[in-house]
């Protein structure tokens, strides 16, 4: 029932959330936007609940009168994934963001979806102790649960791994309703089927998180940072998976192409060679540190690396500069990304095909990323007038990263930017997607329109 929800559902929201729901123009405005410029639809209210039994009590009332629902974290989602398509229910867990437990000696927290990354961590620190899949420049508005639904990853996941491989367990709603605990609070279970892993990464159309136990790492004694400027990308990738082939404990590898070291020295002043390059990070004991960055160098210049005078000396404070530098390149244009999973081994093939095909639409692709997973981000800045052929780029190296073993999404999710990949990623796989998709949520009213 969208748009235009029933007036008695509305009412009985009300009942169930008093004070708690929203049809001001303002919050349904607000709710039909994330980092994004996809478009969506307004819902009809907004509502938030503090506990798992208030989202179950309204996934039950959405699913008796068939209103769409989507759950909503912070809404820096980058493919219109937390975005209603039909109107209807937005759920926002914001007000959800309670530490329930931590437990040092298990390695492990239990939180609310709404806890906030950088928070969380700024939680675990006293006891030595962080959750490792970074959102980076988002870290101050990411939550937990927005990172579960996507299996978000971030810089340090070539050593700690993504979301998924730090899920334990969760409570979860489906979409009837009825409240479920997924997993448990061991490291390896051989019991039954995976049912968490798939959760991680549906993006809230199988079920809503409401209570998730994650494991943690510890921090670091030691680390060691720095880039390094290769001739070509053909010598970054070598480099990359030198570094992992020899055993050498990176936690993180990081790709520049030499557009987007351009675009930051224009923004910057940071006078970086204007090459490819790799920021390199390892993690350890003193003693560990003291042997495994050596060694990190030696790889990497037997690839052709060069180190580079970094400004300030931290490489990931210029990273995170670097959507903010292309951007800054053409004031006022759109953005079209794409969110590309290669095996690493690809990257000299996909960044030739960038250079040609969006070249032979007088564009430009900036390509940057987390090369220890495979993971290349595109950006392409497009007028209103170049919009069409700068979607047209995406789609052909979409295309490219396919027929190179990859997929269409490293981590931001299918959402709605994606979605049009699916079939020709998953072929007739999709359907058993949409089979498992009916069991958890037959009325298929959780964030529709989303995944295919």
């Amino acid at each position: 029932m969208a748009p235009g929800t029933d007036p008695a559902v509305l009412r009985a929201l009300e009942e169930l959330l008093p004070g708690r729901c929203s049809t001001r123009p303002a919050d349904l405005e607000a709710a039909s936007r994330d980092a994004s410029s996809l478009p969506g639809a307004r819902p009809d209210v907004v509502v938030w609940p503090l506990s798992t039994d208030e989202v179950a009590a309204v996934v039950r009332l959405a699913y008796e009168h068939a209103v769409p629902l989507t759950a909503r974290g912070a809404g820096s989602s980058l493919e219109g994934n937390p975005i209603p398509v039909r109107g209807g229910i937005v759920l926002d867990c914001a007000r959800m963001a309670e530490v329930v437990s931590v437990r040092p000696a298990d390695l492990q927290v239990d939180v609310q979806p709404g806890v906030v990354y950088a928070a969380l961590n700024r939680r675990l620190r006293p006891h030595g102790l962080f959750f490792p899949p970074s959102p980076g420049g988002s870290a101050e508005l990411a939550t937990i649960g927005g990172m579960v639904a996507n299996n978000a990853s971030g810089i340090y996941s070539v050593r700690y791994g993504g979301t998924r491989d730090h899920v334990r367990a969760a409570t979860v709603v489906s979409g009837t309703g009825r409240v479920l605990r997924l997993g448990n609070r061991c490291r390896k279970s051989a019991s039954g089927y995976h049912l968490l892993g798939l959760l991680v990464g549906s993006e809230g159309t199988l079920a809503i998180a409401t209570e998730l136990t994650l494991a943690l790492a510890g921090l670091p004694a030691a680390r060691r940072h720095g880039g390094f400027g290769f001739p070509d990308a053909r010598a970054a990738a070598r480099a990359t998976a030198d570094l992992i082939r020899f055993g050498i404990d990176v936690a993180a590898v990081e790709f520049l192409d030499e557009r987007t070291v351009r675009a930051l020295n224009r923004l910057g002043g940071f006078g970086l060679a204007e090459t490819p390059c790799l920021l390199v990070e390892v993690h350890g004991s003193e003693a560990g540190v003291g042997d495994a960055w050596p060694a990190a160098e030696e790889v990497l210049a037997d690839a052709g690396g060069s180190p580079l005078v970094v400004p300030g000396g931290n490489p990931w404070a210029i990273r995170e500069q670097v959507t903010r530098a292309i951007e800054a390149l053409s004031p006022g244009a759109a953005t079209v990304r794409a969110d590309l999973a290669i095996p690493i081994g690809a990257l000299p093939e996909l960044v030739g095909r960038a250079e040609a095909i969006a070249g032979a639409r007088r564009l430009e692709a900036h390509l940057f990323g987390h090369l220890g997973i495979g993971i290349v981000h595109v950006l392409i800045r497009a007028t209103e007038a170049e919009r069409a052929a700068a979607e047209a780029v995406r789609d052909a190296l979409v295309e490219a990263a396919l027929g190179l073993g990859g997929s269409c999404s490293g981590e931001h999710g299918m959402g709605i930017g994606n979605r049009r990949y699916a079939a020709r990623e998953h072929g007739e796989a999709l359907e058993l997607m949409r089979a498992i998709k009916d069991v958890f949520d037959p009325g298929g009213i959780l964030n529709p329109g989303k995944m295919w």
